[in-house]
């Protein structure tokens, strides 16, 4: 069975919801990290992240049900790493290098494989 292969299509008020969900997990790590020397670039690194991970996962709606399944899974797994990298870090206080080196490589790599993904025609 075949199934028919639509556009991708972005939902405006559940994209809304994931920047709103963002925002606040952002802050929840500026919070956790408050009063540090970086609490300010681990609430802009995080919230970027977590944007990136759940704008696809929770905003979108994919032509394909196998492929929107894929980029889910993909995208919650990047979530829940996103999440405790961020949280260990503001927790920690590791240097900020490493940590804009390690959320930069992690995102990089997640962004290349969901392009790579959303440019599949059939699954």
């Amino acid at each position: 069975m075949v199934e028919s292969t639509k556009p991708t299509r972005a939902n405006l008020f559940l994209t809304t919801l994931a920047i709103l969900l963002s925002l606040l997990l952002g802050y929840w790590t500026y919070h956790v990290a408050k009063g540090s020397d970086y609490d300010i670039e681990c609430l802009i690194i995080s919230t970027l992240c977590y944007m990136a991970t759940l704008i696809p996962s929770i905003g979108f709606q994919y032509g394909s049900t196998r492929l929107g399944v894929n980029i889910r899974i993909l995208c919650v797994v990047l979530f829940v790493l996103f999440l405790t990298i961020n949280f260990l870090y503001a927790i920690a206080g590791i240097s900020m290098p490493s940590y804009i080196i390690v959320n930069g490589i992690v995102l990089i790599i997640y962004l290349a494989v969901l392009y790579k993904m959303q440019n599949i025609k059939s699954i």
